[in-house]
Protein backbone atom coordinates (compact mmCIF):
# COMPACT_ATOMS: atom_id res chain seq x y z
CA UNK A 1 0.00 0.00 0.00
CA UNK A 2 1.66 3.45 -0.97
CA UNK A 3 2.89 5.99 1.52
CA UNK A 4 0.24 8.26 1.75
CA UNK A 5 -2.45 6.24 1.19
CA UNK A 6 -1.59 4.30 4.65
CA UNK A 7 -1.19 8.20 6.20
CA UNK A 8 -4.57 8.85 5.07
CA UNK A 9 -6.29 5.73 6.61
CA UNK A 10 -4.21 6.23 9.60
CA UNK A 11 -5.07 9.85 10.23
CA UNK A 12 -9.45 8.48 9.92
CA UNK A 13 -8.53 6.17 12.58
CA UNK A 14 -7.13 8.64 14.58
CA UNK A 15 -9.20 11.45 14.08
CA UNK A 16 -12.71 8.44 14.45
CA UNK A 17 -11.02 7.33 17.68
CA UNK A 18 -10.58 11.13 19.36
CA UNK A 19 -14.30 11.26 18.92
CA UNK A 20 -14.90 7.97 20.35
CA UNK A 21 -12.89 8.77 22.92
CA UNK A 22 -14.20 12.40 23.46
CA UNK A 23 -17.48 10.82 24.31
CA UNK A 24 -16.65 7.91 26.36
CA UNK A 25 -15.01 9.78 28.48
CA UNK A 26 -16.48 13.62 28.83
CA UNK A 27 -15.89 13.54 32.67
CA UNK A 28 -11.88 14.80 34.00
CA UNK A 29 -10.98 12.30 37.03
CA UNK A 30 -7.31 12.69 37.81
CA UNK A 31 -5.74 11.55 41.00
CA UNK A 32 -2.36 13.40 42.32
CA UNK A 33 0.57 12.96 42.58
CA UNK A 34 1.35 9.86 40.94
CA UNK A 35 3.15 8.10 43.34
CA UNK A 36 4.02 8.32 46.91
CA UNK A 37 6.72 7.71 49.39
CA UNK A 38 6.45 7.73 53.30
CA UNK A 39 9.51 8.12 55.20
CA UNK A 40 10.03 6.07 58.72
CA UNK A 41 8.05 7.00 61.32
CA UNK A 42 5.29 8.73 59.61
CA UNK A 43 2.01 6.19 59.58
CA UNK A 44 -0.58 9.03 57.50
CA UNK A 45 -0.27 10.68 53.61
CA UNK A 46 -2.60 12.44 51.40
CA UNK A 47 -4.17 11.72 47.69
CA UNK A 48 -5.87 14.29 45.96
CA UNK A 49 -8.64 13.46 43.40
CA UNK A 50 -10.37 15.99 41.44
CA UNK A 51 -13.28 15.83 38.64
CA UNK A 52 -13.15 17.98 36.34
CA UNK A 53 -15.46 17.51 33.93
CA UNK A 54 -19.19 18.93 33.60
CA UNK A 55 -21.28 15.43 35.19
CA UNK A 56 -20.88 14.04 38.42
CA UNK A 57 -18.92 11.23 39.62
CA UNK A 58 -18.99 8.19 41.60
CA UNK A 59 -15.83 6.69 42.93
CA UNK A 60 -14.06 4.48 45.23
CA UNK A 61 -10.60 3.96 47.08
CA UNK A 62 -9.47 0.84 48.00
CA UNK A 63 -5.97 0.50 49.25
CA UNK A 64 -4.27 -3.19 48.18
CA UNK A 65 -0.57 -4.94 49.78
CA UNK A 66 1.54 -4.96 46.90
CA UNK A 67 3.98 -7.53 46.76
CA UNK A 68 6.52 -7.67 44.13
CA UNK A 69 8.72 -11.78 43.92
CA UNK A 70 10.85 -12.80 41.02
CA UNK A 71 9.30 -9.91 38.28
CA UNK A 72 5.58 -10.71 39.95
CA UNK A 73 3.58 -8.69 40.97
CA UNK A 74 0.79 -9.67 43.28
CA UNK A 75 -1.98 -7.49 44.83
CA UNK A 76 -3.57 -8.78 48.52
CA UNK A 77 -6.71 -7.31 50.14
CA UNK A 78 -5.08 -5.37 53.36
CA UNK A 79 -6.26 -3.62 56.06
CA UNK A 80 -2.78 -2.49 57.03
CA UNK A 81 -3.65 0.77 55.04
CA UNK A 82 -7.63 2.51 55.00
CA UNK A 83 -8.22 5.20 53.21
CA UNK A 84 -10.71 7.96 54.30
CA UNK A 85 -13.47 8.39 52.84
CA UNK A 86 -13.35 5.31 50.85
CA UNK A 87 -16.84 6.06 48.50
CA UNK A 88 -16.75 9.30 46.40
CA UNK A 89 -19.27 11.13 45.39
CA UNK A 90 -18.28 14.39 43.09
CA UNK A 91 -19.80 17.19 41.39
CA UNK A 92 -17.84 19.36 38.83
CA UNK A 93 -14.80 20.94 39.74
CA UNK A 94 -14.31 19.69 43.35
CA UNK A 95 -11.34 18.58 44.40
CA UNK A 96 -11.33 15.79 47.52
CA UNK A 97 -8.48 14.91 49.77
CA UNK A 98 -8.17 11.37 50.68
CA UNK A 99 -6.12 10.24 53.55
CA UNK A 100 -4.18 6.98 53.60
CA UNK A 101 -3.97 6.01 57.11
CA UNK A 102 -1.07 3.19 58.38
CA UNK A 103 -3.08 1.55 60.77
CA UNK A 104 0.12 -1.12 61.85
CA UNK A 105 1.82 -0.58 64.98
CA UNK A 106 4.85 -1.95 64.16
CA UNK A 107 7.44 -0.04 62.88
CA UNK A 108 8.39 -0.84 58.89
CA UNK A 109 11.27 -2.94 58.71
CA UNK A 110 12.75 -2.27 55.52
CA UNK A 111 10.08 -0.96 53.05
CA UNK A 112 6.05 -1.85 52.87
CA UNK A 113 4.52 -1.14 49.86
CA UNK A 114 0.68 -1.01 48.64
CA UNK A 115 -1.77 0.19 46.13
CA UNK A 116 -4.21 2.73 46.12
CA UNK A 117 -6.74 1.80 43.91
CA UNK A 118 -9.25 4.63 42.81
CA UNK A 119 -11.94 3.68 40.61
CA UNK A 120 -13.78 6.14 38.82
CA UNK A 121 -17.39 4.02 38.39
CA UNK A 122 -19.56 4.78 36.04
CA UNK A 123 -22.35 6.92 36.36
CA UNK A 124 -25.42 9.49 34.73
CA UNK A 125 -23.01 10.21 31.94
CA UNK A 126 -23.01 6.88 31.05
CA UNK A 127 -26.04 5.53 31.75
CA UNK A 128 -27.53 5.38 28.23
CA UNK A 129 -24.69 3.70 26.66
CA UNK A 130 -24.39 0.33 25.52
CA UNK A 131 -20.73 0.10 27.06
CA UNK A 132 -19.79 1.27 30.21
CA UNK A 133 -16.42 2.22 31.96
CA UNK A 134 -14.94 2.19 34.74
CA UNK A 135 -11.40 3.80 35.02
CA UNK A 136 -8.91 2.69 37.79
CA UNK A 137 -6.03 4.87 38.73
CA UNK A 138 -3.43 2.44 40.56
CA UNK A 139 -0.80 4.72 42.68
CA UNK A 140 1.84 3.29 44.39
CA UNK A 141 2.45 4.13 47.88
CA UNK A 142 5.70 3.14 50.05
CA UNK A 143 6.12 3.52 54.12
CA UNK A 144 9.65 3.59 55.00
CA UNK A 145 11.43 5.11 52.07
Amino acid sequence: MPTLARAIISAVILVAGMAFSGAAFADGFSVSPTALSVPAGVQSTTLTVKMSGPGEALGQVRVMRWLRDNGQNTLVATRDVVASPPALRMKPNQEITIRLIRTLTKPVQGQECYRVLVDQLPGATQQNEIVKFTIRHSVPLCFGT
